[in-house]
């Protein structure tokens, strides 16, 4: 018999919590952490990123929060316990991909979408002033993790100590200017705070962190820019 899954939450801000201690299958065999938030929106309804899987402490913890209305779901990873969401909460509206631009709550959680030949959505909470990204930066803590896998997310680039896209996701997204110019509108909003799916959180300086993430990206925009000056120069 399988054990019922656990959960820890986590305040993050005030309405914004995740939801930590699953994972989810990646390359290689290794399991990815999976961190759901949640967040209340000021009719009171909950919004849920990247759901993890449904348990009746889970389910106990958001009806003392709240009536569960709007279910984001990121491209990648594939969540297959979803359907037990969508018994649990038959009323919530599932979002996927570019959809999520015409949200009613995108007033409250601005959706910025990628587009390429997948597609990845950053969003941004303007109360808290936090930045929720699935796989645009993944910081993954090495030290729970079993041995083996430790040396795969070391050599992917993703553990906690530089945390960043994996490689060759820009190019899955529409190409190195689309995610140059994605980088630039967060910076422009300003986060305070950085909540992934994937890893651990930064609770301060957001955009450092997000400067640091995309530092080689947003070097050779930087040089390109550089470049075609002088030429026009």
């Amino acid at each position: 018999m399988t054990a019922a899954p656990t959960f820890t939450s986590e305040s993050l801000a005030k309405g914004v919590w995740g939801i930590v201690g699953a994972a989810v299958p990646w390359r290689g065999g290794v399991s990815m952490p999976l961190r759901t938030v949640v967040i209340e929106l000021p009719s009171g309804d909950l919004w849920v990123h990247a759901p993890v899987p449904l348990s009746d402490d889970l389910r106990a913890w958001l009806t003392e929060r709240g009536r569960v209305a709007h279910i984001v779901v990121p491209q990648a990873p594939v969540l297959a316990h979803l359907p037990a969401w969508q018994a649990a909460y038959p009323s919530a509206r599932i979002w996927r991909g570019a959809e999520v631009a015409t949200a009613t709550w995108a007033r409250e959680i601005k959706p910025l979408v990628l587009e390429g030949a997948q597609t990845e959505v950053a969003f941004l909470h303007q109360a808290s002033r936090s930045a929720i990204l699935s796989r645009l930066i993944m910081a993954v803590e090495t030290a729970p993790l079993p041995v083996w896998m430790r040396p795969l997310i070391w050599l992917a680039g993703i553990d906690d100590s530089d945390g960043k896209p994996p490689m060759g996701l820009a190019q899955r997204l529409g190409g190195r200017k689309a995610v140059g110019d994605l980088v630039e509108q967060m910076l422009d909003w300003g986060p305070e705070r950085l909540i992934l799916t994937h890893g651990r959180c930064y609770t301060r300086d957001a955009s450092g962190e997000i400067k640091r993430a995309f530092r080689r990206l947003m070097r050779d925009r930087l040089w390109d820019r550089a470049l075609s000056e002088a030429r026009r120069g």
